[in-house]
C-alpha cells in the first residue's frame, strides 16, 4: 500500500479520526472502567489503578509491566486489555490485537465492552475492516450511553461500504467526535457541503481540535475551495506539511467512497483501488535523475580503504539484487514492499533496477519478488493483467513501515502487502512466454 509519510504525522499530531491510531491508550473511559472493575486481590486492584492512571497520563513504557504482571496473574480481561491498550499507544498493533482476539475468541467468560472496543481499535488500525465492525458492534451493546463504539462503528460502516448506515449511526450525536466523524463521512462520500457546514459549527462553537479543523481542510479542498483548506490546515501545520497532507487528499478523488474511508482510517491507499498502473519510478533514465538521486544514497568507501578482500565484498554484495529477468514470485510469510503494478515484465525489472541502485542503502538486504494479479475485463477498479513488483519478506510491520517511510522520503511510493497465499502465475502462462507476449506487444 502507499503509506503516506504526512499522513503518519498528521494521525500522530492531529489524528482525522477519533479512533484511530492516534488515540490509542489516550481515553480515560476504559481506564476509569476497569478501576472501578475488582481484580483478584486487593494488591492486584491497587496495582490496575496505578496502571491505569500511567496510561491516562501517556506513560505507557511504565504501565505495559503492570499489566502484564496482572495479565499473568489474574488472567483478568481487563488487566489484558489494558495491557493492549498500552502496546497500542506505542505502535504495537499486531501484538495487542493478537491478545484482543485470543480474549474474543476464549469465550470461557463475558467480556467487559472495553475489551471489544479496543478489539475494534485494533482491527481497524490494520485495516481489518470487517472485524472492526464486530468489535465496535459488541462494544455497543454493552457501553450504553458512550458515544464512542458507535463512532467506531460507523467508520468500519463506511469503510465497508455501507456509507448511508454509517451516516444514520452517527446523525443526531450531540458528542463533538462522533460530529466530526460524521463530517469525514460525509465528505468521503461526496457531500462536502454538508460536511463543511457540521465542522464549521464545530469551530464556531469552539469545540473543535486539530483534527476537527484538519477534517474541514480536507471538506474545504473537496469542495473545490483550495484557499479556504490551506488557511485552516495552517493553523496546525507548517507549508511543507499542508502541501504534502493536499496530496495525500487529493489522491483520494479516484477512489470509490468506501476505499476513501480505508484511506483516511490508515493512511494508506492499496495500488487495487485504482484503475491506473502504478509504476512509481520513472522510467526514463538520465543523468540529471542520477546526480538527484546520490543526494539519498550513502557514499561509497575506496576498495583501497578496506581492510580485507572480504569486507569488500560485503559491501558490494548488494549489487547481486540487480536483475536481469522476472524475479521470483513472492512468499506467502511476511510482510512484504510492494513498489508497483506493470503491465510488462521488462518494465517491472527496469523499476526495480532503478529502484535499487538509488536506494542500496535502504534495500541492502531486502531481494525482489513478483506476484500477478489478472483483473479480468472490468468496467470500475483496476482493470486485465498486472506484474506487480514486491522487496520481502519482511518479518515485521514495523520494519516495512519504516522502509517504506525512508523510501517516500525519496520520493518514491510503495505500498505494504501483509502475509498472504502466493499469487502464483496465470493458468498456462510461465515467465518466458510471459515476457515474450510483453516485448511482442509493445
Amino acid at each position: 500500500m502507499v503509506d503516506f509519510k504526512i499522513f503518519k504525522t498528521l494521525m500522530a499530531g492531529t489524528c482525522a479520526l477519533t479512533i484511530s491510531a492516534c488515540g490509542y491508550g489516550t481515553g480515560t473511559a476504559p481506564q476509569v472502567a476497569r478501576a472501578q472493575s475488582a481484580v483478584s486481590t486487593q494488591q492486584s486492584g491497587g496495582l490496575m489503578q496505578i496502571a491505569d492512571e500511567m496510561a491516562a497520563k501517556g506513560d505507557h513504557e511504565s504501565a505495559i509491566p503492570l499489566y502484564r504482571h496482572l495479565a499473568t496473574t489474574t488472567r483478568s480481561p481487563l488487566a489484558i486489555t489494558g495491557l493492549a491498550d498500552s502496546q497500542m499507544a506505542m505502535g504495537n498493533l499486531e501484538s495487542a490485537f493478537a491478545m484482543l482476539e485470543a480474549l474474543v475468541r476464549d469465550q470461557s467468560s463475558p467480556l467487559p465492552g472495553v475489551t471489544f472496543y479496543s478489539y475494534g481499535k485494533a482491527a481497524l488500525a490494520l485495516g481489518d475492516f470487517d472485524t472492526a465492525l464486530v468489535g465496535f458492534t459488541a462494544a455497543a451493546e454493552l457501553m450504553t450511553g458512550d458515544e464512542r463504539p458507535l463512532s467506531g462503528k460507523a467508520v468500519a460502516l463506511a469503510a465497508t461500504g455501507n456509507t448511508q448506515e454509517a451516516i444514520s449511526t452517527l446523525m443526531g450525536s450531540e458528542d463533538p467526535s462522533s460530529r466530526s466523524n460524521l463530517a469525514l463521512v460525509l465528505a468521503a462520500s461526496g457531500e462536502s457541503e454538508r460536511a463543511i457546514d457540521l465542522l464549521v459549527s464545530l469551530v464556531s462553537d469552539g469545540s473543535a481540535e486539530a483534527r476537527d479543523r484538519q477534517n474541514l481542510a480536507m471538506a474545504y479542498l473537496m469542495n473545490g475551495r483550495e484557499d479556504k483548506a490551506y488557511q485552516i490546515a495552517r493553523i496546525d501545520l507548517d507549508a511543507a506539511s499542508v502541501d504534502d497532507t493536499f496530496t495525500f487528499y487529493r489522491s483520494l478523488t479516484s477512489l470509490s467512497e468506501a476505499a476513501r474511508m480505508r484511506a483516511l482510517v490508515t493512511g494508506t491507499i492499496d495500488p487495487e483501488w485504482t484503475r491506473e498502473e502504478t509504476a512509481n519510478l520513472q522510467l526514463e533514465d538520465s543523468v540529471d535523475r542520477q546526480l538527484a538521486a546520490t543526494r539519498f544514497v550513502s557514499e561509497p568507501k575506496l576498495v583501497a580503504e578496506a581492510p580485507a578482500p572480504e569486507v569488500v565484498e560485503e559491501k558490494v554484495a548488494p549489487a547481486n539484487y540487480i536483475i536481469k529477468e522476472a524475479p521470483p514470485l513472492l512468499e506467502p510469510e511476511g510482510w512484504a514492499l510492494q513498489i508497483g503494478a506493470y503491465r510488462t515484465i521488462d518494465r517491472l525489472v527496469k523499476g526495480w533496477n532503478i529502484l535499487y541502485e538509488r536506494n542500496l542503502d535502504i534495500l541492502a538486504d531486502i531481494p525482489p519478488r513478483r506476484s500477478e494479479i489478472d483483473f479480468g475485463a472490468r468496467e470500475e477498479g483496476p482493470s486485465g493483467f498486472y506484474y506487480r513488483l514486491n522487496a520481502g519478506p519482511l518479518k515485521t510491520l514495523s520494519k516495512a513501515r519504516e522502509i517504506c517511510t525512508e523510501l517516500r522520503e525519496r520520493g518514491t511510493r510503495c505500498w505494504i502487502r501483509p502475509p498472504e497465499s502466493t499469487e502464483g502465475k496465470l493458468p498456462g502462462t510461465d515467465v518466458a512466454e510471459a515476457t515474450s507476449a510483453s516485448e511482442s506487444s509493445r
